[in-house]
């Protein structure tokens, strides 16, 4: 005869041995943040605090785990510690490297395939992190397209985190043998190190926010948090405990909700989630009254605790991938499709890879160096299609780019003449695989635009190169601006010597040429600019049109800075920008490249592509002695702007042209500068 099971049992996981029910379910509570901020992040918009849940839990125990082993042998064991942590991590986050390594050759277009094989690389050795950090200082490849491992970042700050907090540990004994306080020294260490992070985290990311997301130095002090909670008594009563649990909660709640991609994090607003997880894991589970105990024991609960690791594995590939497999974004049902199968695959990864690796009977019975050998095995061989799809995107882009080089960007037709000449109009259409620069190499078509850009202007150094004309009487001609006038450093080089000018490039990242700006992040380089103009006898300049970058001083302070350099004598010519596109305008190239060449499709309406207001414009009114040279008819037909014009594509991003496209516009971009000139004169 068969009994009922009681609902306690039926609704609550029962306890199981080295298992804190509360931190399995921040665990839950902390996937589930990431996952359903990636799904829907309009919804979550602060679920990416996730992240800091778990790098919390994570301090706190693997310091009570080095803890209890110091306390029972005296030391560390630093290879068995690795050890484990190698059987625990690797197989399944080298799996889902290999799975997304094969998905990225199956379905996405060769365009990214060097960005997304680099990044898998870095994936494999746990640099993910760093890598990303680089790629957000560096112009040219912040504005890449997010990779299939781009979550890795943190598992990379993870291990990390897991390779030195040991040693750390290890030194603090060292000191303690001379003080004689083992606790009291790590103690000191590990206070020592978060401290000093939390400082360079609130620091760099009011500086540098890009990069102090992603580097361990300014996540450190997060993993100490969880350290130093590991050194701290739970002993408190059980109502002051289910408080401190209750209001830990809110906090992660609160962070979830009323955080967003504005706020600046990692830095001091990172307190609210890692001191609230801090709160749930002191509290840990008690018995009071009203405690968060029973729902932290449900069995969903505590299911997607036991399956975060692999969750947070699986998640991100399918959003990444399954756009180009679909050829459009996903639906919300589609979207809620991932979320199941993420789960139906972390769960398979969990009972199949995951446990079964870390228990091995053939590793575990061995010396900690054989679990050493064969994880440093597996990492190679997982980098097997990686470096392949990598080598092969490499030795397309060099082809691509000698192809570049000997296309005559200028002939009847081509690039931007497909548009400025009316008789163009219906000529037939160039294949696809004809299209220059390639859609292979599209995101490396800059040449040499940019090896005389200044990253961070911040800094005040005025750098600048000099073109052309070597005469003694050269015309002297200054070109300034953002990446944008860097981009048409290649196209006017040709002309250089013929016109009789030298021309001379201040182009920085993000601090345009402006006067009397009240604050300003690169003072000394404007300051430095505004010094060394006079001496010229033109300055071209352009800028970038961004939606809300332009404060409403900006036009006037700009205005201000042309006027002053007329006054000195100087002839100002103000080139307009380039309209913008959207976003995934380039994977529409990649995904469609007949429809693209052919024009029917990834045209980008004309109104929408010129909305944001042409900062060169609006100074102008202000300052009407300087020329204007208007080139939107070099980039959009009445009924739009499209990607690809006279075989040529036209961007290799959503606001940057190509250097090829920059080339073909070049003729009519140099007589309209004369006639502003002719103007002025």
């Amino acid at each position: 005869m068969n009994v009922a099971e009681p609902a306690s049992s039926r609704w609550f996981a029962p306890p199981r041995r080295g298992v804190r029910p509360e931190i399995q379910a921040l665990r839950a509570v902390a996937v589930m943040m990431v996952v359903l901020y990636h799904l829907w992040p309009n919804r979550l918009p602060g679920g990416y605090a996730g992240v800091d849940v778990f790098f919390v839990i994570s301090g706190y125990l693997i310091t009570a785990h080095l803890l209890r082993e110091v306390e029972r042998t005296g030391g560390v064991a630093l290879a068995s510690f690795w050890a484990r942590r190698a059987r625990r991590l690797l197989p399944a986050s080298l799996l889902v490297v290999v799975v997304s390594a094969i998905a990225t050759l199956l379905f996405v277009p060769r365009t990214f395939w060097s960005d997304f094989f680099r990044h898998m690389g870095g994936a494999i050795f746990y640099v993910e992190n760093w890598l990303l950090a680089g790629d957000a200082v560096d112009y040219l490849a912040a504005e890449s397209n997010a990779s299939p491992v781009q979550h890795y970042w943190s598992l990379s700050a993870e291990e990390q985190f897991y390779l030195i907090w040991p040693l750390l540990i290890v030194a603090a004994l060292w000191i303690a043998r001379r003080s004689g306080a083992q606790r009291r020294a790590i103690a000191w260490v590990l206070a020592t190190v978060t401290l000093g992070s939390l400082v360079m985290s609130i620091v760099m990311t009011s500086v540098l926010p890009s990069a102090a997301y992603f580097i361990t130095p300014t996540r450190a002090w997060e993993f100490g948090i969880g350290g130093l909670l590991a050194l701290v008594p739970a002993a408190a009563s059980p109502t002051l405990r289910a408080t401190a649990a209750w209001v830990g909660a809110a906090g992660i709640v609160a962070t979830a909700f009323l955080y967003d991609g504005q706020t600046p994090f990692p830095g001091w607003h990172a307190l609210l989630p890692v001191l609230a997880t801090a709160a749930v894991i002191w509290a840990g589970t008690t018995s009071a009254r009203g405690s968060l105990a029973h729902l932290a024991r449900l069995r969903p609960v505590q299911y997607l605790g036991d399956i975060s690791y692999s969750l947070y594995l699986w998640h991100w590939p399918p959003i990444v991938v399954l756009p180009y497999v679909l050829g459009r974004d996903m639906t919300f049902w589609e979207l809620c499709g991932v979320l199941a199968l993420t789960i139906v695959l972390a769960d398979l990864t969990k009972r199949f890879v995951e446990d079964p690796v870390r228990s091995a009977g053939v590793l575990t019975s061995r010396a900690p160096r054989v679990s050493l050998y064969v994880a440093a095995a597996a990492m190679v061989v997982a980098l097997v299609v990686p470096a392949g799809g990598w080598a092969t995107a490499r030795a397309e882009s060099e082809a691509a780019a000698v192809e570049v080089e000997r296309f005559d960007p200028t002939g009847q037709c081509v690039g931007a003449d497909a548009l400025l000449d009316p008789s163009c109009e219906g000529a037939a259409p160039v294949a696809a695989d004809d299209l220059v620069p390639a859609v292979s190499a599209l995101k490396e078509d800059t040449a040499d635009a940019y090896e005389c850009y200044t990253q961070t202007p911040e800094d005040g150094e005025l750098r600048t190169c000099s073109y052309g004309s070597t005469e003694p009487d050269a015309t002297r001609v200054a070109l300034v601006g953002d990446s944008h006038a860097a981009t048409l450093i290649p196209a006017l080089k040709p002309h250089l010597v013929e016109r009789g000018w030298r021309l001379d490039t201040y182009v920085a990242r993000g601090c345009t040429w402006t006067a009397g700006l009240a604050e300003s992040d690169c003072a000394e380089y404007r300051d430095g600019l505004i010094a060394a103009l006079p001496d010229y006898d033109i300055v071209l300049t352009t800028t970038s049109r961004s939606a809300g970058a332009e404060t409403e001083d900006a036009p006037s302070a700009r205005a201000a800075a042309w006027g002053a350099a007329i006054d000195a004598g100087v002839e100002v010519v103000a080139i307009t920008d380039n309209p913008r596109v959207l976003d995934d305008m380039v994977d529409c190239v990649a995904e469609h490249p007949d429809a693209a060449a052919a024009g029917t499709s990834c045209v980008m309406p004309r109104e929408r592509a010129v909305e944001p207001a042409d900062p060169i414009l609006a100074a102008a009114e202000r300052e009407p002695r300087a020329g204007v040279v208007r080139m939107n008819d070099a980039y959009c037909r009445d009924d739009g702007c499209p990607m690809v014009a006279g075989g040529v594509v036209v961007y290799r991003d959503a606001h940057h042209l190509t250097v090829t496209y920059a080339r073909s516009v070049a003729d009519v971009l140099l007589q309209r500068i004369d006639a502003a000139l002719a103007a002025e004169g």
